[in-house]
């Protein structure tokens, strides 16, 4: 095995060596090995304490796995380089193997980490183990029920949520209550979310949510959400469900109640990753749980998820009261590219006390493909510039997969997509990707596993009861469930149970292929040798799920929705055997459902020129980049209400231009399909100070 390099800069280095009793903050800009500098500093803490735990926490699954897997790969090599007993420093401290154990270091995101916590301690916050998190569409049925089985709480939305054209309450309006109860549990402070009274900061921004809160009606709207997300929790109890909210504020009360007081204690360090996009509940579920022995990792220029409650400041209220390590050499980009990066950002005033610019390791040389600025008349013109520019650089030797389109908005898509299909140029398009998470065939597959997982969950088996039609409608399910509440049983317990003996035949034949389905993976649920694929396959076919689907109109559409499934399953089945042995099928189930309804909407590694959304693009590179809608009425946009909302929006064009490695193109178009006022460049052009290098116009204008 090869050794990893051990070449830090001095910046790294510095970072590697800081204090490990305190806070301290890495400052990590754009492409400047942050996962290297974090990697190293947690192998350096492992060699120092022989003994507890590290908490290492990033925010997507693809980045903790990311973590795990070169964590691993860097402690096998350790594991067998340092395995004879001398000191190989000559400070008299021999390393032992066995301190090279990635179990002494808990790699997750938040939601999985403090899920893992919420288990641990289920029956004290009034849960059971094997309780399960609910999806958004599942979430938006809770608050449904819980608003229809109120008067007072139909009023209530029908008040604030109906437009004036509106009759009567529908999908949407549930929807836009779900929607703004997270927005309201990731905005306000803890100790906002304890007293149930709002601040007018909370007020202003959870006013910007949506256009129908207004400064009138929004201290009346928190006070209606917060009172419905609490009856939530209360159903959740009920049914063993969390939803991810509720995760966040479930583990803030534990941490009030002091129920984490060993897990604490058995923490020699904590490691945060992306802190800018921490919310104001993960501040203080990190504060409490490290003690004060932190590393705090991000880059408030790189902050993108303020609409999901991501504080950037929270890293400026830490350095208060920490040492801080910048880390600007970059590697990634020539100078160019990154010298635009910095004169945008430059222009946002927050961060400035802790930032430093962007430095390239990367010598200018023949590779070095330029910075363009192109204003079409039409976006056809400017998707016919973009094919040919994709078609010279293929030509020259890159790789499709090595340059990407990147979107400010998916209305932008239409043109571009059209023009690399008619060039037969080939494509990896991630918002494709984000539509799967969110198809039918997802959901309900998900709905399925959960129903084995947790045969509480009733929001899971309302999504699949009925999928296909097996004639269980409304009524047979309100006669089922009063069933269900004689013998005290959630309606699943029931339907699995021997008391079902005053259902009328007709209903028994009905509910029989869903019983003897789930009594069958019941009992092979010890059974080692059945994989998570093979039981989504028993699953399927015991249902007619997929002939069903292939009946229907859509059946292409969800026969490439199965194909895409089943090799997601193979990939989580292949990643879960490296880490586990003879899995249960419940522990692949329940750990599949987990990851899945928190995955990223994005897959890497794909051949053909990536599509994807700014947001999405976050943390990947490519050789050249092309950014479309860099017109003012689209980037930042015409939804600007105060200093903030802009800064978030050159922030995000900050990220868009640090995905670049050897070109940047960006472009402005006068008109789009999807507009019908006539554009104008992004005031952001300005303030990258580059002139437009092509002006493309139509023949005879």
């Amino acid at each position: 095995m090869s050794s990893p390099s051990n070449a830090y800069n001095s910046q790294q280095q510095a970072l590697i060596d800081a204090p490990i009793t305190e806070t301290v903050i890495g400052v990590a800009g754009a492409g400047t090995g942050k996962t290297t500098t974090i990697l190293a500093r947690t192998e350096r803490i492992l060699e120092e304490y022989q003994t507890g735990e590290i908490l290492l926490i990033t925010f997507t699954r693809a980045a903790a796995n990311d973590l795990r897997n070169r964590l691993e790969a860097r402690l096998e090599y350790k594991r067998e380089t340092q395995s004879l007993p001398f000191d190989s420093n000559g400070d008299g401290i021999v390393p032992k193997p066995w301190s090279y154990d990635t179990r002494r270091v808990m790699i997750g995101t938040f939601h999985s980490i403090i899920g893992g916590y919420i288990r641990r301690h289920a029956t004290e916050v009034g849960l059971e183990p094997n309780f399960t998190i609910i999806d958004e569409n599942s979430t938006a049925i809770l608050f449904r029920n819980l608003v229809e089985g109120s008067t007072e709480y139909q009023a209530k939305l029908i008040s604030w949520a109906l437009e004036p054209n509106e009759k009567k309450l529908a999908k949407k309006h549930y929807t836009l209550l779900s929607n703004t109860v997270s927005a309201l549990i990731n905005t306000a402070t803890p100790e906002e979310l304890m007293k149930g009274v709002f601040g007018k900061d909370t007020l202003y921004r959870l006013q910007k949510t949506h256009r129908t809160i207004n400064e009138d009606n929004v201290e009346k709207v928190a006070d209606f959400c917060f009172k419905v997300f609490k009856d939530s929790i209360v159903d959740g109890q009920r049914t063993n469900t969390v939803t991810y909210d509720q995760v966040l504020f479930i583990g803030y009360l534990m941490i009030q109640g002091d129920l984490l007081k060993e897990e604490k204690k058995s923490l020699i360090h904590t490691i945060v990753d992306e802190y800018q996009d921490t919310n104001l509940l993960q501040d203080a579920f990190i504060r409490y749980l490290s003690n004060g022995n932190l590393t705090i990792v991000g880059d408030m220029d790189q902050s993108i998820y303020e609409f999901r409650g991501g504080r950037p400041t929270l890293i400026l209220d830490h350095a208060k009261d920490a040492s801080v390590y910048n880390l600007s050499y970059n590697y990634r980009s020539y100078q160019p590219i990154l010298d635009i990066a910095n004169r945008v950002i430059h222009h946002n005033e927050t961060g400035q006390s802790i930032r430093a610019d962007l430095e390239a390791v990367q010598k200018m040389d023949g590779n070095y493909g330029g910075i363009t600025f192109t204003v079409s008349e039409t976006e056809r013109l400017e998707s016919e510039n973009i094919v040919n520019t994709i078609r010279e650089y293929h030509e020259q030797g890159t790789a499709w997969s090595d340059m990407a389109i990147l979107l400010r908005s998916r209305m932008t898509l239409p043109s571009i997509s059209r023009a690399l299909t008619e060039a037969h140029i080939p494509v990896y398009d991630t918002t494709r990707f984000a539509d799967f998470m969110k198809s039918d065939v997802m959901i309900d597959t998900l709905n399925y596993l959960k129903v084995f997982v947790n045969p509480k969950d009733i929001y899971a088996f309302l999504g699949i009861i009925d999928r296909p039609k097996q004639g269980i409608g409304p009524a047979a399910i309100a006669k089922l469930q009063s069933y269900a509440d004689k013998h005290h049983q959630g309606l699943v317990e029931y339907l699995l149970s021997k008391n079902t003996k005053e259902l009328t035949p007709s209903l028994k034949k009905k509910i029989s292929n869903f019983v003897t389905t789930y009594e069958s993976i019941m009992d092979n649920n010890d059974n080692t040798d059945i994989s998570l694929s093979i039981l989504v396959g028993c699953i399927f076919e015991s249902f007619g799920y997929e002939k069903w689907l292939m009946g229907l109109q859509k059946r292409d559409r969800y026969r490439r929705d199965l194909i895409t499934l089943k090799s997601m399953i193979q990939d989580f089945e292949t990643e879960y055997a490296r880490e586990h042995t003879k899995p249960t099928l419940y522990d692949l189930a329940n750990e599949f459902v987990f990851n899945m309804s928190a995955v990223s909407s994005r897959e890497e590694k794909k051949d053909g020129v990536c599509i994807t959304t700014v947001h999405n693009a976050k943390g990947l590179e490519w050789d050249h980049v092309f950014l479309l809608g860099l017109e003012q009425e689209n980037f930042p946009g015409t939804r600007i209400q105060d200093t903030e909302d802009l800064e978030s929006e050159r922030r995000l064009l900050y990220v868009a231009i640090t995905r670049a490695k050897k070109s940047f193109h960006f472009y402005a178009s006068k008109h789009r399909v999807t507009s019908d006022q006539d554009l104008t460049p992004s005031q952001f052009v300005g303030e990258m100070a580059v002139p437009p290098t092509n002006a493309l116009r139509q023949k005879g204008v």
